[in-house]
């Protein structure tokens, strides 16, 4: 009886360590936002990813429409950027367009060290002429 209960608490002991390990890495970092009133060359926030993680850097968009200004809005293009020195030009780290019809969320890959944020490139596929409200803004690094 005693055997069995060594073999059951061992048993238990690894499952336990293989569960542990298959629990996905917390991102880094996060923030949550909305934007109103947006046009094109519109700049978010810089936060900096220190890259201690494998953790994907991802922007995620729900509830967005021209806010009542404007033409209707369907669709909106971020891209991602890394900044570097000045005497440097910023990184384009991808862009991605947003459906409004739904929530939708992006991954842009695990990023390496540095500051970043993103920027509004297009709306409803044009570069002018529109303004974009969202109503959740959440970007997780």
């Amino acid at each position: 009886m005693r055997r069995q209960r060594m073999i059951a608490a061992i048993t238990g002991c690894a499952s336990a360590a293989v569960l542990a390990s298959a629990i996905p890495a917390h991102a880094e970092g996060s923030w949550s936002s909305s934007m109103s009133g947006v046009r094109t060359g519109f700049n978010s926030r810089t936060w900096t990813d220190n890259n201690n993680d494998s953790v994907s850097t991802s922007i995620s968009l729900s509830g967005c429409s021209n806010g009542g200004l404007g033409p209707a809005v369907s669709n909106t293009q971020l891209q991602l950027t890394r900044e570097t020195p000045i005497v440097q030009p910023d990184e384009d780290r991808g862009r991605y367009t947003f459906h409004c019809s739904s929530s939708a969320s992006h991954a842009f890959g695990d990023q390496p060290k540095g500051d970043y944020h993103f920027t509004v490139t297009k709306i409803q596929d044009s570069s002018s002429g529109y303004y974009l409200k969202v109503n959740s803004v959440s970007v997780r690094y």
